[in-house]
């Protein structure tokens, strides 16, 4: 997986996420819509970015009915709409983990252009999170050893110079 197009398809969605005053229904008679039956895309970006400002409480009562949503009617619009709030909303609602579970467990995958390419920037960020976050650890866990090693021969240190005075000491002593 390209680090560069995964930045670059990151970095298209939070454009997407908040650049956007207020999101408008794709209209271009030219072009195939994003989304199909008045639920799509747009409209799950725009009810994610309806968010932003919430506090933790609202944010709680969201997810909650959201939530709520998705078990009473586990359709696609549902689901999209659940995972974007866990996947790229607040901390205090963020759960990638569950998000991921989510998406995979989309079968058959939608015929909509919109939605399959959502669901594949989707996928690949949380992929580039989880792998991140694998590096995180790997690196913490590298430097908490190292930690441990400096404490190690700092303790060496201090034991060689006590026994390096013990001797200047006996040395001392004898001299007299």
């Amino acid at each position: 997986m390209n680090i560069n197009r995964i930045v670059g398809l990151l970095g298209v969605l939070v454009l997407l996420l908040c650049g956007c005053g207020q999101m408008q229904s794709y209209t271009n008679k030219v072009l195939p819509p994003v989304f199909e039956g008045g639920q799509g895309v747009n409209d799950w970006l725009a009810e994610l970015h309806s968010t932003r400002n919430l506090s933790k409480d609202e944010l709680s009562i969201v997810l909650g009915s959201w939530e709520q949503d998705f078990r009473y009617d586990p359709n696609l619009s549902n689901r999209l709409r659940l995972v974007l709030l866990l996947a790229a909303g607040e901390p205090s609602v963020s759960d990638r983990q569950r998000a991921r579970k989510l998406l995979d467990e989309i079968n058959p995958l939608p015929e909509g252009p919109g939605e399959r390419e959502l669901i594949d920037i989707l996928q690949q960020f949380l992929a580039g999170q989880q792998e991140a976050r694998g590096k995180i650890n790997e690196l913490s866990k590298q430097v908490k050893e190292q930690g441990q090693r400096i404490k190690e021969l700092e303790q060496q240190q201090r034991d060689l110079t006590t026994i390096e005075q013990s001797i200047q000491q006996r040395e001392k002593s004898a001299g007299e």
